[in-house]
């Protein structure tokens, strides 16, 4: 009898276990199912769920920007943060034109493709229609779905931005990631992973250029796409007179989205 219950009781566990696996799964597949527009109205859109950003104008002019590169990761972050920060437009959503003078696609990791081009206002002269771009305002398309938002740094970056971003980074980006790296190198082999978007501010001491005090920051590689990131800090006092004093090292596990997005961010 009492081998009878165990194995009743094994059945009933087996089961809520697996109906427990189930709805973890349905869950899981319903916030897949979350259309773009309606994460982007609740500004829960990850930067690392944009696939690809492919740029084109009327002059036939093209870019694309990939999330497998680690330069180019940049700008689907700036792309996303200007998203999430740019309001809607209430009112009629004008039809967009046929061949705008730029269009944005982006290529989710699910496969959907959404377009964000210039809000352009028509109106007829002379038995034609003349259609006028809206200084700042963007038509986002999901399928059939449009909605039209407001953004001047993404309107910008759309109209002219894109062509002007650089293929690699800047010799003041090149030049403080080699200084972060050499006072990186005064805490040892333990904080080697600790390299991702570095950021060093530099101050001179009692204003003497031969000594300084650096502040240096940046995350680890552990988390990245998606993971959790975890946050170092240090100080150093640099100076010819007494060398490298590494001081007030600290790190802050798993770190918040918005303390990720100041980290990386190098955009308004």
């Amino acid at each position: 009898m009492l081998r009878k219950y165990h194995v009743v009781i094994l059945f009933l566990i087996g089961c809520l276990l697996h109906s427990s696996s189930q709805m973890a799964e349905a869950k899981k597949n319903a916030n897949q199912q979350v259309s773009f527009l309606e994460q982007l109205m609740a500004h829960t859109i990850k930067h690392d769920e944009v696939q690809t950003i492919k740029m084109e104008n009327d002059l036939g002019q093209q870019r694309e920007f990939s999330i497998t590169d680690g330069f180019q990761e940049r700008v689907l972050r700036k792309v996303v943060h200007w998203l999430h920060h740019s309001s809607q437009v209430k009112g009629t959503i004008e039809v967009s034109v046929r061949n705008p003078a730029n269009r944005m696609t982006l290529t989710m990791v699910n496969k959907e493709v959404i377009t964000i081009e210039p809000a352009y206002t028509c109106a007829a002269a002379d038995k034609r229609q003349i259609c006028t771009a809206k200084d700042g305002e963007l038509i986002v398309s999901e399928n059939n779905l449009k909605i039209r938002l407001k953004s001047q740094p993404l309107y910008d970056w759309l109209a002219v931005g894109w062509r002007n971003e650089l293929d690699g980074p800047t010799k003041e980006e090149l030049l403080e990631e080699a200084l972060f790296t050499r006072y990186l190198n005064e805490l040892g082999p333990a904080y080697s992973d600790f390299f991702m978007c570095p950021k060093i501010r530099i101050e001179p001491i009692d204003g003497d250029p031969r000594r300084h005090l650096i502040f240096a920051s940046a995350l680890n590689y552990s988390g990245h796409h998606g993971g959790n990131f975890d946050k170092l800090t240090f100080s150093v006092s640099d100076s010819n007179l007494t060398g490298l004093q590494v001081t007030n090292v600290k790190i802050d596990k798993h770190i918040s989205q918005d303390e990720i997005e100041k980290q990386c961010q190098s955009f308004d």
